[in-house]
Parts: structure tokens; C-alpha cells; sequence
């Protein structure tokens, strides 16, 4: 395009050029004017050409300028995707790596967790490095777990019922259950949040679960597990055999404690390994 348009400009100029040069012989000018006309058409035809020849060249800068912005942005997108690729992995680690942790603590919980000898009715007998508790006499009795609860993160321990007479499995405010000298504690204001064997909720503070039979029943050689989260605060119980549950929520204000209620003879073991 642009040469045609150069061509039709010097076919133009050139035939300025050989009119004014037949003209100017016919008309008998002098050969000095006729000298300086044809310099100022030959300049004409100088400039012309130098015009349509810049604007080729800005034509030709202004595309490759424009390719170079897509190229370039291009670039950047492809940058940013990569990064976020990179982020959206490291998160899928980060995340498997808490996982694996929660699981660890909850793992170290249940291992270490024994029960007391010294925040205990003292009518129960603790055994097996703590692993064990027991009792033969008749009369509640209450026995604390010596770790206290995490204020973070999720626990979980199992309680294996040996023999049973009358059991309730659940957590507690050691303070309060120590000013009631480790006997009655499972009622409203004791300081506990319970499931009995018969599948009734005896709780701290909640009157309208307390002594329903809204949880489910347990006998001998069921394993109990309780989860507790202290942040969301809840406690829940499932029964490992079924799978069957029951959560309640509880007041976090003070340190809470696994515990074990026990009427006549009753014999339970907290395991070392945690249930899925």
C-alpha cells in the first residue's frame, strides 16, 4: 500500500517536472528561473517521498510495540498462574502436615493420659501405671485424669469397659469435683458432663439434658471414645462398636479433666491407641 502511494507521488512530481520544463522551453524563460523551479520540484518530490518513507517506519514501530505489550502480558498471567500453582501446593502440604499433627497430639494425648492417684475418691484403686482404675464399693465415687485437656486443638481418648456395675464416662472441673470430695458429681452444678451406661446425660449446667436418656447405652467390653474441642466447646461420645453418638456443649471458662464415675463394682482401662 504504502508503495503504491509512493509510486502515484513520483509519477505526479515527474509529470509536474516534464510540463513545467516544455512549458518554460516554449514560453522562452530564462534557463536560471527554469533551473530554480526544477530544484523546488525536485525538493517537493524529496519531501514527499521522506514523509510516506516515515510513516512506513512508524507503522512498522507501532506493531511490533503492540506485540510486545500482548508478549509481556502473556508473560506476567503466566507467572501469576505458576504462582498460584505453587501456593495451592504448598496449602495442600500445609494442610496434610496439620493433619498429620493433629493426629500426632491426639495420639500423645491418648498415651500419656493416666489416671490420677491423688484426685480420686479413695475407694478406687489405679493400676497399670495409671492405665487402670477399679472399685468394689457401693456409693458414687469420682475419679480425675491427671492432663488436663489442650485449650487447642482437638483430643480424643478411649475408655474400655472391663466390668461394670454402674459407670458414667465424661469430663470435669477438678476444683469443683475436689470441693465435693470426689463422691456425687454428676448433677447439675457438680462440675461434670457425663454419659451413664444406660445412655442417660447427666451435665454441669444444662437442665434441660439433665438425666434424659438422650445419649445411648454401653455395657461390658465397649469402648467409649470422647472427643472434646476445647475452642469449639463440645464434647462427644461415640461408642466405637456402632458408631452411635451423642455431643453436648460445655463451658470452657475453667480447665477441664477426663473422669470416671463409678457405683458398686466397676473395672475400666484407658488405651493407648485412638479410634478413627
Amino acid at each position: 500500500m504504502e508503495l503504491l502511494v509512493i509510486e502515484s507521488l513520483n509519477s505526479e512530481a515527474c509529470d509536474q517536472y516534464c510540463q513545467l520544463n516544455q512549458n518554460t522551453y516554449n514560453s522562452g524563460l530564462t534557463q536560471s528561473k527554469n533551473s530554480y523551479t526544477m530544484i523546488a520540484l525536485l525538493d517537493i518530490f524529496s519531501l514527499n517521498y521522506l514523509m510516506i518513507s516515515l510513516q512506513i517506519v512508524m507503522c512498522d514501530m507501532v506493531i511490533p510495540k503492540e506485540s510486545l505489550i500482548e508478549t509481556q502480558c502473556e508473560i506476567i498471567v503466566k507467572e501469576k498462574e505458576g504462582e498460584l500453582q505453587m501456593c495451592q501446593e504448598q496449602n495442600e502440604k500445609n494442610e496434610e502436615m496439620l493433619k498429620q499433627l493433629q493426629q500426632t497430639l491426639v495420639q500423645q494425648f491418648s498415651q500419656s493420659l493416666t489416671f490420677s492417684t491423688i484426685y480420686k475418691n479413695s475407694n478406687c484403686s489405679v493400676t497399670q501405671n495409671g492405665k487402670l482404675i477399679e472399685t468394689s464399693q457401693s456409693g458414687w465415687q469420682c475419679c480425675m485424669c491427671d492432663q488436663m485437656i489442650p485449650k487447642n486443638g482437638l483430643i480424643q481418648f478411649a475408655i474400655k469397659i472391663i466390668e461394670l456395675s454402674s459407670i458414667m464416662i465424661g469430663i470435669g472441673f477438678r476444683d469443683i469435683v475436689q470441693s465435693r470430695n470426689y463422691g456425687v458429681c454428676h448433677n447439675i452444678g457438680y462440675g461434670t458432663y457425663n454419659i451413664q451406661f444406660q445412655g442417660q446425660c447427666y451435665n454441669h449446667d444444662q437442665q434441660d439434658k439433665h438425666q434424659k436418656q438422650i445419649a445411648f447405652p454401653f455395657s461390658t467390653n465397649d469402648i467409649i471414645i470422647v472427643e472434646v474441642d476445647i475452642q469449639k466447646k463440645y464434647v462427644k461420645w461415640t461408642k466405637q462398636s456402632t458408631n452411635q453418638s451423642f455431643t453436648l456443649n460445655i463451658d470452657t471458662s475453667k480447665d477441664l479433666y477426663p473422669c470416671v464415675h463409678f457405683c458398686g463394682k466397676c473395672k475400666v482401662e484407658i488405651l493407648n491407641q485412638v479410634f478413627k
